[in-house]
């Protein structure tokens, strides 16, 4: 039986491009104590540059790359992210999509209920203006093993009933189990985020929308404790809205109750500028065990933090809400944030 430490106290340091955070400590037992982290930088010019922005239309799906998430006043994530979800058809009775509520994960078809199948796909998801007006939400499924030159397992569009219907139909007959296709109806708006988290729900007045955030340099030390190979686990894996580096390994959990602020790659902060509040860690479940481009592989993610960061336990990430949603925003790849005291 491991003996628990005491936590030295942690040593902070910022320099101007370059956030750090160091436990000067062993590592203790997967019982003892959560460290406690402060956060006190003496200057907002470190770097936390973002490198990478994604959106997961479908729950469960896999994501578009994106070089900009736009943000209209209200949003409270990126557009369209988990704006639909493959909601099994026994638990369709919990869903009302006039007035649609948080629910578990594993009420859907989606990488925790069923990770190794819904890693075997790859899909593109296309919102596009018609010229006779409206708007198409068109996602295309590919087998991943064949890639995106063959002829897709199913294409639609998820903006109509229809295609809603197909797509529902098309999950069912590869699955076996029967499931629909469910978004909130709500205007035209993306009110409703099927996130994984309650943590929304909890810390910004029941709105579900927030964005996930990871930080390279955590996955790289994971990924080197594991697999003696910092580039074995991408950041990808862990279904991010914003990848960040600039970040010594797990200070992002410092940041928890912390306000940060965009600053655009030209420095101008003016309206482009967002502030989110970050509200808690990401507690990892087996759904990310599970690796698209490596589907025969699985790995047990939560038993790992637990054994080689028993400091943190299963956490890998961070979430936040948006805290400026009465006007527009922009983030882009390139931009940074800086923390507002």
């Amino acid at each position: 039986m491991w003996m628990p430490y005491a936590f030295a106290l942690l040593a902070v340091m910022l320099t101007p491009t370059r956030l750090t955070i160091a436990l000067s400590s062993p590592r203790s037992s997967a019982k003892s104590k959560m460290p406690t982290y402060k956060f006190t930088p003496e200057s907002k010019d470190y770097d936390m540059k973002v490198t990478s922005l994604h959106r997961y239309a479908v729950k469960g799906l896999s994501g578009d790359p994106l070089k900009s998430a736009h943000f209209k006043p209200g949003d409270g994530t990126f557009e369209d992210d988990r704006r639909y979800a493959l909601l099994y058809e026994k638990n369709s009775d919990q869903f009302d999509s006039r007035s649609p509520e948080w629910l578990h994960k594993m009420n859907f078809l989606c990488a925790f209920t069923d990770p190794k199948g819904m890693a075997k796909l790859d899909t593109e998801y296309r919102v596009e203006s018609c010229d006779e007006g409206g708007t198409t939400r068109t996602l295309t499924v590919w087998d991943r093993s064949k890639g995106r030159t063959s002829d897709p397992l199913v294409r639609s569009d998820l903006a109509c009933e229809s295609g809603r219907d197909q797509v529902a139909r098309f999950f069912t007959e590869r699955f076996g189990e029967k499931v629909v296709c469910v978004v909130a109806q709500t205007e035209d708006r993306h009110t409703h985020q099927f996130g994984n988290t309650s943590s929304g729900v909890k810390n910004n007045d029941g709105d579900t929308r927030l964005i996930h955030i990871i930080n390279s340099n955590t996955v790289k030390e994971l990924s080197g404790a594991i697999f003696e190979d910092e580039s074995y686990l991408r950041p990808t894996m862990f279904r991010p809205n914003v990848v960040v580096d600039g970040l010594e390994p797990w200070a992002e959990f410092d940041l928890i109750g912390k306000t940060i602020e965009s600053v655009p790659k030209d420095g101008d902060c003016d309206d482009n500028t967002m502030r989110f509040l970050v509200t808690s860690r990401t507690v990892r479940c087996a759904g990310i065990g599970v690796d698209p481009e490596r589907p025969e592989e699985e790995h047990d993610i939560p038993a790992s933090l637990i054994k080689h960061f028993p400091e943190h336990g299963p956490y890998l990430g961070i979430y936040a809400v948006r805290v400026d949603g009465e006007k527009n925003g922009v983030l882009s790849v390139g931009e940074t944030f800086r923390v507002i005291q």
